[in-house]
């Protein structure tokens, strides 16, 4: 694999090393199950599915990677600063799939079943946000329920008008985060290695019709998509997530709103949102 999304934490576009130091206790395992692989001529995108917030959605797409249903298919809706889409196809292109059929959301969950770590920042579309289980979150003002926010890497579920019509058909965040589509769309993953592949990605025009690109051959392909676990366990990636309710995050959220650097000869204020607090990965041994 070409990028990682790094370990380390930037001040000021200078990288210090403090997160590698932390001990194994503030990393978890990425569960090869959960881990999602595919394939672009680019290069290999690895997506961590959210089995916490959207079971289903999540067993879905790893049906259809073990069925071979992404393999040949193609990036046909791409739109800069959007999001990245894939799946069934649009219109013409689309293909009726009486063996995928239309799941019920999963939009939220109850705030018991999760560990949410809350910041301390304001955010303009939720009451509280923080993250579980290294995803970017949200919380209610009762405190009761929890779901994922649109970051840049999101990936989740598209769907008809219908909220529970998604099947196959899904799309990753390229851009500033579209928080106007949280709670309405079925969120089950996001990427945790290869966005320079996804951000690669040839786009289609948002004013012709909504950004599908009308060429095939001017498409990315998917050349496959594989689940982490059916692979050889030698020949298969394996990652770790910084825990998100660990002291090692509550120190590195520190650091990154507060920041001390002689570059910043302006202090900035002293807050962060949640999708510029991804939690760090790297690559097990």
């Amino acid at each position: 694999m070409k990028s990682l999304i790094t370990a380390v934490f930037v001040t000021a576009g200078c990288l210090t090393g403090a997160a590698m130091a932390q001990t194994g206790s503030d990393w978890r395992a990425v569960d090869p199950e959960d881990l999602l692989l595919i394939e672009v001529e680019d290069g290999m995108i690895a997506i961590e599915l959210a089995g916490w917030i959207a079971p289903n959605h999540a067993a879905r797409m790893r049906q259809a990677a073990r069925d071979g249903f992404f393999d040949g298919r193609d990036f046909y809706r791409v739109i800069d600063g959007f999001v990245a889409q894939a799946g069934r196809g649009e219109e013409a292109d689309s293909i009726e799939l009486p063996q995928y059929p239309a799941l019920a959301g999963e939009f939220t969950v109850p705030a018991g079943s999760v560990t949410f770590t809350p910041m301390i920042d304001d955010d303009l579309y939720a009451p509280t946000v923080g993250h579980v289980e290294g995803f970017p979150a949200a919380m209610n003002a009762a405190g009761d329920a929890v779901w994922p926010i649109h970051c840049p890497g999101t990936v989740a579920m598209a769907r008809g008008n219908e909220p529970d019509s998604g099947d196959v058909e899904f799309y990753i965040v390229i851009g500033h985060g579209p928080r106007h589509l949280d709670r309405i769309m079925s969120v089950f993953g996001r990427v945790i290695d290869g966005m320079d592949h996804v951000q690669a990605l040839r786009r289609g025009d948002p004013a012709v019709n909504s950004g599908v690109i009308a060429d095939p051959a001017a498409r990315d392909a998917i050349l496959s998509v594989r689940v982490a676990a059916d692979l050889p366990e030698a020949g298969r990636p394996a990652y770790e997530i910084m825990r998100t309710d660990s002291q090692a995050f509550h120190d590195a959220k520190a650091a990154r709103r507060n920041r001390t650097h002689p570059f910043f000869f302006e202090t900035p204020p002293a807050v962060i949102e949640a999708c510029h607090m991804p939690a760090a990965v790297r690559r097990a041994e």
